[in-house]
């Protein structure tokens, strides 16, 4: 049991120098700063948080169908599109993509054989 736990050690840090390394998480973490250190998307990002408690704020206090609920989901919409749009979130939101397919991935080869097992129980 030790012997088996040393291996699996040694496997999962493989994994993890591998994911360190890996061009696609290198290539998210420099979207990722370089998005945050602009002044610009910060302001974007700030107005859709403004936004968004806008519109929370509205369905608390009015009706779902109301006209407040419904200009304040438009705001919203508005807001994140101009956000979304921004070059830097674009070039962030191409890269997360690539990564959470990476993730799911090593998901599905990690975990499959479990999942599988468990269905036939299951049956």
């Amino acid at each position: 049991m030790i012997l088996m736990n040393a291996i699996l050690l040694t496997k999962i840090n493989h994994l993890k120098d591998a994911l360190a390394s890996d061009e696609r998480i290198l290539a998210l973490g420099r979207a990722e700063k370089a998005m945050e250190e602009d002044e610009e998307v910060m302001r974007l990002a700030y107005q859709k948080d403004q936004a968004e408690t806008a519109f929370n704020d509205a369905l608390r206090h009015f009706g779902e169908s109301s006209t407040e609920v419904k200009s304040a989901q438009k705001n919203l919409f508005a807001a994140k599109s101009i956000l979304e749009i921004h070059p830097l979130v674009r070039a962030y939101l191409l890269a997360y993509r690539e990564v959470r397919i990476l993730y799911e991935e090593i998901n599905e080869k990690l975990f499959a054989p479990f999942r599988e097992h468990i269905c036939e129980v299951h049956q």
